[in-house]
């Protein structure tokens, strides 16, 4: 029985290296390899063109201090000409945080650079959200490039009282 007590530890730990190496045995090869290969981009190929869909580019805000949609926000929306932001025009989210229509579409659809200006003091006020006076954030610039009008871009946006983010979708 001595001899037993001495064995059980030894017997434990082959028992765990067993089921240690059957579940690597269990593991394709090509995925114990595509693991051991560094990460690359996502999207290495660059942005989508979808086909049948014409290019445009579309914005769509979501408020994460609420945890919805930007309904009521409005964005005035501009291109840089002569080294200043000229307005094109002023939008109003829909419920969904939404643009109506898209901010470039068609013929108004042009390379150049442009900038968003979300009114997030102005929306917040109208939320009647509880936040610091003066608020923290108040205008926030969103500026991006429209380099290839035969790409589709879609902005979404996420904002909260105290900081915000945006990426390129398509």
């Amino acid at each position: 029985m001595a001899n037993d007590d001495l064995l059980q530890p030894a017997r434990r730990q082959f028992t765990l290296s067993s089921l240690a190496m059957a579940a690597g045995a269990l593991v394709p090869i090509e995925a114990r390899a595509q693991a051991a290969e560094p990460a690359k981009p996502a999207q290495a190929t660059g942005p989508v063109v979808q086909q049948g869909v014409s290019p445009r580019l579309t914005v769509h805000a979501l408020d994460i201090y609420h945890g919805s949609p930007a309904s009521g926000l409005r964005i005035d929306f501009s291109k840089l000409e002569d080294k200043k932001y000229k307005l094109i025009r002023s939008v109003t989210t829909s419920a969904n945080g939404r643009s109506d229509e898209p901010l470039l579409i068609g013929d108004t659809y042009q390379a150049g650079d442009y900038e968003l200006l979300l009114h997030v003091d102005d929306y917040f006020a109208g939320k009647s959200a509880k936040l610091p006076t003066p608020p923290f954030l108040s205008k926030l610039p969103v500026r991006i490039r429209v380099v290839n009008i035969a790409e589709r871009i879609h902005l979404p946006i996420q904002f909260g009282p105290w900081s915000y983010t945006y990426s390129r979708g398509s």
